[in-house]
């Protein structure tokens, strides 16, 4: 028969619990103000940056999608919550900065790369190499091709980057700037969100020795 525990050891163990759930808040908290700082930041990447640069490097900028690249990168720490949230929120940066005449349009762009980059780290583990670059070349694709789709429906003049004698080339160099952009970008964000979680588990195992 086991003995029942004393009052204090009770009042310990709740203690630790409400300690874990207020930690697990400013996790969440934590994390999801870097995802709208990121977001931020790559919508000024995305808006302004490429008129910063000399034009022969704005020429290539252009063709980065960093609002993608970061929803691909949420949308591979497996949360799908947290994941279709980022990609309406880039949606709505997008459209905020860019004034864009078909709005929403973007917002479905990253909603459906959210959703196929979680269905891939949901299968495979995602801190590969070639786990990563599969996600951003498949979210690329699905980004680019709703675009280009809803252009053509719509009957709005596509952009100069994808003349309709120009969409392979279109696709080719999209694919090509989100591996070479990611890699750059993944490794920043790495090093913030786990930082991070190296802090959470640290308290967590503090909490665990208290027991």
């Amino acid at each position: 028969m086991s003995l029942p525990l004393r009052p204090a050891r009770v009042a310990e163990l709740v203690a630790s619990e409400l300690d874990g759930t207020k930690s697990l808040e400013k996790d969440n908290n934590w994390k999801t103000l870097v995802i709208l700082v990121s977001l931020v930041v790559a919508g000024f990447s995305q808006t302004t940056l490429v008129r910063l640069v000399p034009q022969w490097v704005g020429e290539w900028l252009g063709y980065a999608d960093w609002l993608l690249l970061v929803t691909v990168y949420i949308a591979m720490q497996r949360n799908p919550i947290r994941a279709m949230l980022t990609g309406v929120g880039a949606g709505i940066i997008h459209d905020t900065l860019t004034g864009a005449n078909m709005a929403g349009v973007s917002g479905i762009a990253y909603i459906l790369a959210a959703y196929a980059t979680h269905s891939i780290s949901s299968l495979f583990i995602v801190d590969s190499l070639t786990v990563r670059f599969v996600a951003v070349s498949v979210s690329s694709l699905i980004s680019a091709s709703v675009r280009l789709v809803f252009y053509q429906i719509l009957k709005v003049s596509l952009p100069e980057l994808a003349g309709a004698d120009r969409v392979a080339a279109y696709y080719v160099f999209t694919l090509l700037v989100h591996l070479i952009a990611s890699t750059l970008l993944y490794i920043l964000l790495d090093r913030i969100f786990l930082k991070g979680d190296a802090l959470r588990r640290r308290r967590e195992e503090a909490r665990r020795r208290r027991r």
